[in-house]
């Protein structure tokens, strides 16, 4: 492969990569990206010269204006989102670029649109796909633009040298010990891009880490709209959950922390609570969401003493179309969040993220009353708007679910016992399955019962609502999710979409409230085991597995990496040099770790002082702060090594000068002045040409001082002078001269001698 085969070839990885990053996004129609998936390859076979047809100059013009119009009517006459139009506009343009023969500014126009879209896909992703597509797409970047620069060269270069043929030879070394190399091997261009890419990631790192963080989380990291979940409003429409569970897709991570040593258990994720049913749709009909008031450590949500729960959860939920907050059942607190509300239903609600993640924090009081002390408590007296709304039943209500619900808890004693028969009949009963076929009209939840007897998990809870409201216990529907299955090697629990799922709540009131206020609701899962998820194993379910690890890693320690990291990694690598020197019997933690706290305990000290009392001024304080810091070891070796920093910075800088090596090496000290001067005269407008001699160059310029050392380089690069401490002065006293007092050369370049 050519150096200019390589550089188109790289040129087209990086397109590439860009498209692909943008196609990654799932965002776009099928057409349009295999519209453009074709332009790339006819662009490629055009630069490669397999194909001499290319798009000219007049029509690229036409079509562009064309494109215009289509996109404005996109917009405003189809209901395209913003983003999609622009995306399209920005594929058409790189399309007629693509397909005409590139001149240099074509090349770097499709750098810079690529360049955009990664930016675009930046927006519209955050998990770990997005981290290894910019790592190809920066690798093929290096390349293209190392490709690139090799192409400009070689067209300037021919063009300045048109008239003559020229042999390149390569060389290493100085004059007295030159050897003459190779040409350089097309395999080190990739070979060193790959290792510019490393040193771009080692650089980006320690920046990373230590760029000041304002938010916490996920917040705003998403372009395009989330996903609309059905089934989680306060109007659900009977089967609307299966539509939702026919889709893989991840709704949100969970990892769960069981306290106070209690083991594993089943967790459900509360979504909405529905207490209404009209014999086709499940609404709720309480009061609207109360905002909740924030405290120091979140949401505080139980009632009179506080107590911490069992169980933490901590949630990682994709960008939703939904303001439903998920958690496990008696929710205690709620951190984390922008805004928190809550319903009569114990549903809980928050800001809008349809545009980006959320990332909280609940903890739950999971603890689960037993069937036996519930069996004691049967009062039947409840408060007239508690029955309005939670033994409500529909006004064409069939009584045939009534006969079936008295027939099935025949000799029941207790509520509890009411419940566990109508839950275990529906669960042994009747069959599940996602594909409905109704063959009546009426009630769905009777067709159910008394002809198809079977449907999904919407169907068995609201047959069981219905069935404990006819034996006068109250009860609602709930919209959530299962617990999703575990991934041990990310430690958290993936929940999908088909995991959605609808249980029931029954109301039992608890010894001494008897009058329907402060009972328990405990769930009912009339739902048969084929209902529940079941996850495969296997190599596919371990690579995914590990796949969802890294994906966690990436959530958690690069988007959510936020001040509070920052701070617990400092103290990390403190505790971790107190170790290390406590080993050689050197404590450093008094004065490296204790340091700043203490002296943030002196400065609020001096700051609450009264002058009266005779203590430390304000000024005082403040000097004697001062005189502590730079008295502190930790300052002083700071000092030293800024110190160090800049004597090095002189040093490199005195040792690459003219004026040191003029004293060992006079010709490699005139080449560098006189390449200083060339230098400072570029900078004003006055390139040399590259056919031209020094003594050509000052001629045409006519400027004393560019002559008197264009002279004095001459004699010392081909005639052997020697350098004394008079030249050098010289030298430099021109230069400066140069820098400083620009104008009559400056003049000289629109108002040339003529001889």
């Amino acid at each position: 492969m050519s150096l200019e085969r390589y550089f188109i070839f790289s040129s087209y990885a990086m397109f590439t990569s860009g498209f692909v990053m943008l196609a990654s996004t799932r965002q776009l129609d099928v057409f349009s990206l295999a519209l453009f998936a074709i332009v790339l390859i006819a662009g490629w076979l055009i630069d490669t010269n397999r194909v001499r047809w290319s798009v000219g100059q007049r029509w690229a013009n036409w079509l562009m204006g064309g494109c215009l119009t289509f996109v404005v009517s996109e917009w405003y006459l189809l209901g395209v989102s913003p983003v999609v139009v622009i995306l399209h506009f920005v594929f058409f343009a790189s399309s007629l670029k693509l397909l005409k023969r590139k001149t240099a500014r074509d090349w770097l126009w499709l750098y810079v649109v690529t360049f955009c879209q990664v930016l675009m896909t930046a927006g519209m992703m955050v998990d770990t796909t997005f981290f290894f597509l910019v790592v190809v797409y920066l690798f093929t970047a290096v390349s293209a633009f190392i490709g690139y620069e090799i192409h400009r060269s070689g067209q300037v270069f021919a063009a300045n040298n048109s008239s003559r043929r020229i042999a390149v030879e390569y060389w290493r070394g100085g004059e007295g010990s030159r050897l003459r190399l190779n040409a350089p091997r097309l395999r080190s261009l990739p070979l060193f891009s790959a290792f510019a890419l490393v040193a771009i990631l080692l650089l980006a790192a320690p920046l990373f880490l230590a760029m000041p963080r304002v938010s916490r989380g996920f917040s705003r990291s998403g372009l395009l709209r989330g996903e609309t979940l059905s089934g989680f409003s306060d109007s659900v429409r009977l089967g609307e959950v299966a539509q939702v569970k026919l889709n893989p897709q991840v709704v949100m991570r969970v990892r769960v922390r069981f306290l106070r040593g209690q083991g594993q258990r089943t967790l459900r994720w509360r979504g909405v609570t529905l207490d209404n049913y009209d014999g086709q749709t499940w609404n709720y009909t309480g009061q609207k969401p109360v905002f909740t008031k924030k405290s120091m450590d979140g949401y505080r949500l139980s009632e009179g003493e506080w107590k911490y729960g069992d169980t933490e959860q901590r949630f990682f939920v994709e960008p939703l179309n939904i303001n439903t907050v998920f958690a496990a059942p008696q929710p205690l607190l709620v951190a984390g969040l922008p805004e928190l509300a809550r319903d009569e239903g114990d549903g809980m609600w928050t800001a809008p993220h349809d545009y980006y993640k959320l990332d909280y924090t609940v903890l739950s009081d999971t603890d689960e009353v037993s069937d036996a002390e519930l069996a004691g408590e049967n009062p039947r007296a409840y408060p007239s708007e508690f029955q309005r709304r939670y033994l409500q039943l529909p006004w064409e209500h069939d009584r045939r679910i009534d006969e079936l619900a008295a027939q099935v808890t025949r000799g029941a004693r207790t509520q509890i016992e009411i419940a566990r028969r109508i839950e275990n009949h529906l669960r042994t009963a009747y069959s599940y399955t996602l594909d409905l076929h109704r063959v009546e009209d009426g009630d769905p939840v009777a067709d159910f019962l008394f002809n198809t007897r079977e449907g999904h998990c919407e169907y068995f809870a609201s047959a069981m609502v219905l069935m404990l409201r006819s034996r006068r216990i109250p009860a609602r529907l709930v919209n959530g999710f299962q617990m999703g299955e575990y991934n041990d090697a990310a430690d958290v629990y993936t929940v999908r979409q088909s995991d959605a799922h609808s249980w029931v709540e029954a109301y039992f009131p608890t010894r001494g409230h008897a009058g329907g206020y402060g009972g328990v609701w405990v769930a009912f899962d009339p739902t048969p085991a084929a209902g529940l998820s079941v996850y495969g194993g296997g190599m596919a379910a371990w690579l995914r597995h590990h796949r969802e690890a890294m994906e966690m890693f990436w959530l958690e320690h690069v988007i959510g990496f936020d001040t509070n990291k920052q701070f617990s990694m400092a103290v990390a690598a403190q505790q971790w040099v107190s170790r290390m020197f406590s080993s050689y019997k050197w404590d450093v933690s008094s004065w490296w770790i204790d340091w700043i706290p203490k002296l943030g305990q002196k400065i609020e000290s001096w700051k609450d002082r009264d002058d009266v009392t005779g203590a430390k001024t304000p000024e005082s304080a403040s000097s004697n702060s001062t005189s502590d810091f730079a008295a502190h070891p930790l300052a002083l070796a700071l000092l030293g090594l800024a110190l160090a920093i800049v004597a090095v910075i002189f040093w490199r800088k005195y040792s690459q000068s003219w004026r040191r090596t003029a004293r060992h090496d006079s010709a490699a000290s005139a080449v560098s002045f006189y390449q200083e001067m060339l230098r400072t005269l570029e900078r004003a407008g006055h390139k040399r040409a590259v056919h031209q001699t020094p003594a050509e160059y000052a001629e045409q310029l006519r400027i004393p001082a560019v002559t008197e050392i264009t002279n004095l380089y001459q004699q010392v690069r081909f005639g052997g002078r020697l350098l004394g401490d008079d030249e050098v002065t010289r030298v430099s006293l021109l230069l400066r001269e140069l820098r400083t007092q620009p104008g009559e050369f400056r003049r000289s370049r629109f108002h040339p001698s003529v001889s």
